[in-house]
C-alpha cells in the first residue's frame, strides 16, 4: 500500500465538470502540465469555448471509466490491490514468479523499494 492517497474519479470526474476549463481536474489527476495548458487556453474566449468541451468529453470519459482502468492510469500506486493472491501460502502461488513480477513492477518504478521489501517478506514468510 502507497502513502499517497487513493485518487477518486467521482472526484475527477466532478471538477472536470464544474472547474474543467480550469484544468483543476487534471492537477488532481497530477497531469500539471495539461492543468497548466487548460489554464492558458481557458485565457481566450475562444480557447475558453475549446477547453469546455474537452473538459465536458473528460467528465464523460472518467466517470464511466471502470475502477480498475482507473487505478491503472491514475493511481499506479495502488495497481497492486487488483493483483493481490488471494492466500499467499497457497500451493498454488509460486514464490520465486512472485518475486520476480513484484521486482518489474519496483523496477518500472510502480512501487517503492519499501513496498517492494514489504511484499517480498509476506512470500517469504
Amino acid at each position: 500500500m502507497s502513502d499517497k492517497p487513493k485518487k477518486n474519479k467521482i472526484v475527477a470526474g466532478v471538477l472536470a465538470l464544474f472547474l474543467g476549463p480550469f484544468g483543476v481536474h487534471r492537477f488532481y489527476l497530477g497531469q500539471n502540465g495539461a492543468g497548466v495548458g487548460f489554464i492558458l487556453g481557458t485565457i481566450t474566449i475562444i480557447g475558453l469555448f475549446f477547453t469546455r468541451i474537452i473538459s465536458f468529453v473528460e467528465f464523460i470519459q472518467l466517470i464511466t471509466m471502470s475502477d480498475e482502468t482507473f487505478d491503472r492510469k491514475y493511481n499506479k500506486e495502488h495497481l497492486l490491490d487488483y493483483q493481490q493472491p488471494t492466500s499467499l501460502n497457497s500451493s498454488n502461488v509460486n514464490v520465486a514468479d512472485e518475486i520476480h513480477k513484484l521486482d518489474i513492477l519496483f523496477r518500472k518504478g510502480v512501487i517503492t523499494f519499501e513496498e517492494f521489501e514489504k511484499r517480498k517478506q509476506r512470500l517469504l514468510a
